[in-house]
């Protein structure tokens, strides 16, 4: 062989041989936050994904429910069987396109009131139904470091639920005994001080689930899903007919979405339509279906499944986007600690291993392992809270 040809052949050797370049690793938002809960202990774990830095904090009981505030300042953490609300301070504060920052605690605001269970932040105001009581406990995220928070009696006791809207006026369910059970049957609207605007005009077989996207309210109920307007107008969203006697009993919904996503357990997760007035399969749950979100955006829905692969559908379109696995396969009857949850960011899926105690950190572009940071005790639910755009930060 000539030797310029042998020269050429060895060259292109190389050059074929050279390895892929590595896929570049998200930098994760510096004043992101994650909280975690415990399987066994009354403790949340606060976690900077960026340093790997852990700080516990005391709470309640052990398995509380996490929700984040709209702006992500503060963890929302209910303790439903011991009648408590705690509140997590991050000390990140969103301000004009930079951030106030100051010392992480636990918030001097807390609630007692009986049976708090469903939650919903809109536009800087947050709500809580107690169910025990019939209230809602009510509060912006000032009046969490202030101790200001109200409580507004607005039912008698029920499984209650509300919806905040734009102008701050609330859709909440009533419960008039017309079903038998814990289930309300109307939602009316109120304003912020209990005022009632508008009485409820369709009686259902009882509702479970709500969301809203500032505009509108959806319910889950038998009947279908009773969706209210801001200005009192209301009109149910019929089944498909293989439905059966199933129904939508959790509902999810995003201030960026026209439309929300629904769950029947019997089912799956099905996208519903309150203008075209139709409900669509996104994804059927034969048995397999773990945990399922919307991201803070209403960019993404997530849906981990039993087998451990996480599918990401587009919150817009319902359409597939991608999917791989993220954590082992969850055995049939598992035990708390050996189910995983995950949370995700802008830029990342985090997803617990209680067994383990640790955090695992997956690239949402690649769903490719990027850390495995340990956390003390059994790691069980995360929440995402803090700043995810990566804003500087400005203390003036």
């Amino acid at each position: 062989m000539p030797v310029l040809l042998l020269g050429l052949f060895i060259a292109g050797c190389k050059k074929d041989d050279a390895p892929a370049p590595e896929p570049q690793q998200p930098q994760e938002a510096e004043y992101l936050r994650l909280v975690i809960t415990d399987v066994e202990k009354a403790q949340i774990t606060v976690l900077e994904p960026l340093t790997k830095k852990t700080t516990v904090y005391p709470v309640k009981a052990a398995q509380p429910t996490l929700y984040a505030t709209s702006s992500g300042q503060f963890a929302t953490i209910i303790s439903r069987a011991d009648n408590t609300v705690q509140f997590f301070n991050t000390g990140i504060e969103a301000h004009g396109g930079h951030l106030h920052v100051h010392d992480p605690e636990m918030a001097t605001q807390t609630f007692t009131e009986a049976g708090p269970t469903h939650y919903f932040s809109h536009e800087g105001l947050s709500a809580i139904f107690n169910d025990g009581a019939g209230s809602l406990s009510l509060f912006k995220d000032a009046e969490l470091e202030s101790g200001e928070g109200r409580v507004l009696p607005v039912a008698a006791p029920h499984h209650g639920a509300m919806v905040i809207f734009d102008d701050h006026t609330i859709a909440v369910t009533q419960k008039d005994g017309s079903v038998s059970g814990t289930l309300p049957e109307k939602v009316r609207i109120i304003d912020r001080f209990g005022t009632v605007l508008h009485e409820g005009t369709i009686a259902t077989q009882g509702m479970h689930g709500d969301a809203g996207n500032g505009k509108l309210a959806a319910f889950g109920a038998p009947d279908g899903v009773l969706i209210v307007q801001q200005n009192g107008e209301q009109y149910l969203v019929n089944y498909p007919a293989d439905f059966g006697t199933a129904w939508l009993s959790t509902i999810l919904g995003n201030k960026a979405l026209p439309h929300f996503f629904g769950y029947a357990a019997a089912l799956g997760l099905y996208k519903i339509d309150p203008v075209a007035k139709q409900i669509t399969l996104v994804q059927k749950n034969e048995s397999n279906i773990h945990q399922y979100m919307l991201d803070t955006q209403g960019k993404n829905l997530y849906v981990l499944l039993n087998d451990g692969t996480l599918k990401i559908f587009d919150a817009n379109t319902a359409q597939l986007k991608k999917e791989g696995k993220i954590s082992a396969a969850i055995p049939a009857g598992a035990a708390a600690d050996e189910k995983p949850y995950f949370g995700v960011s802008k830029k990342c899926v985090y997803i617990t291993e209680p067994a383990a105690g640790v955090v695992k950190m997956y690239s949402l572009e690649t769903l490719q392992l990027v850390s495995s940071i340990p956390v003390e005790g059994k790691p069980l639910k995360v929440l995402v809270v803090g700043d995810q755009e990566g804003l500087e930060v400005d203390n003036h």
